[in-house]
C-alpha cells in the first residue's frame, strides 16, 4: 500500500516554538554523529535494532542525490546529546523541498519534540525558495501526520482511495476537515473527517 504523501506550500506560515529549556539543535558535523543519527531511528521507528550504523546512514542519508549531510541533516539534543533527527533537502530537478527520516530516540518519544525539528526543517526549506515542500508517511503514525496537519501540511491526492483513506485518517487526529491538493500541488478539494459524513 502506498504511503500517505503530504505537502507544504509557501506562505504558509511556520509556527516559531521556542526550546525547552536544555535543549538545542544542532548539524550533522562528523561520521561520529552517524551512530547517534542510528539510535534516533532505531526501536520501531525507521530502521531495524540491529542495523549496521555506516551502511544505513548511506542508504538513507549520505548515498541519496542531493543530501549534503552538513548542511542538511538536523539534531534535536538535550544537555548536549542527539536524540532526534530530521533531514530537509531541495531536489535540484524540480526545486521542492523533501522532508526524510523523521525520527526521536524510544527514550524521548512522546514528548511533542518533533514539532521543533518540523519548524527547523521548514525554515531551512523556505529559505531555499523551494516550490513546495513534501513528505511520505504511514498510517499508523497518527500522531506525526497530526503533527504534520498542524504545522500546515496538506494531504495530496495522488493514487486510488486516498481520499478515503485522509477521511479516515482526519478522524484518528480528531481534524474536521482539511484542502486536500493535486499532486501537482493545486487545489483538489476539501475532505472531511469519516465521522461527518
Amino acid at each position: 500500500m502506498e504511503q500517505l504523501k503530504m505537502y507544504w506550500l509557501p506562505g504558509t506560515p511556520i509556527e516559531q516554538y521556542t526550546l525547552p529549556e536544555g535543549y538545542s539543535i544542532s548539524l550533522y558535523k562528523t561520521d561520529a554523529d552517524k551512530k547517534a543519527w542510528c539510535d534516533c531511528c532505531r526501536h520501531g521507528s525507521l530502521i531495524a535494532d540491529d542495523a549496521d550504523d555506516n551502511e544505513e546512514f548511506y542508504n538513507k542519508i549520505s548515498g541519496r542525490k542531493g543530501i549534503i549531510p552538513t548542511e542538511d541533516v538536523f539534531f534535536i539534543d538535550c544537555n548536549g546529546e542527539h536524540i532526534g533527527t530530521i533531514t530537509a533537502y531541495v531536489h535540484d530537478d524540480d526545486n521542492t523541498g523533501d522532508i526524510h527520516m523523521v525520527a526521536i530516540r524510544e527514550d524521548f518519544r512522546g514528548k511533542g519534540l518533533a514539532k521543533y525539528l518540523t519548524t527547523v526543517a521548514l525554515n531551512h526549506l523556505a529559505d531555499k525558495g523551494v516550490k513546495y515542500v513534501h513528505l511520505t508517511t504511514d498510517e499508523f503514525r497518527a500522531s506525526a501526520v497530526k503533527s504534520y496537519l498542524s504545522s500546515g501540511f496538506l494531504p495530496v491526492e495522488y493514487d486510488t482511495g486516498m481520499q478515503e483513506r485522509w477521511e479516515k485518517m482526519l478522524d484518528k487526529c480528531n481534524i474536521d476537515s482539511v484542502m486536500m491538493l493535486r499532486e501537482d500541488a493545486t487545489e483538489f478539494k476539501t475532505i472531511y473527517r469519516r465521522t461527518n459524513k
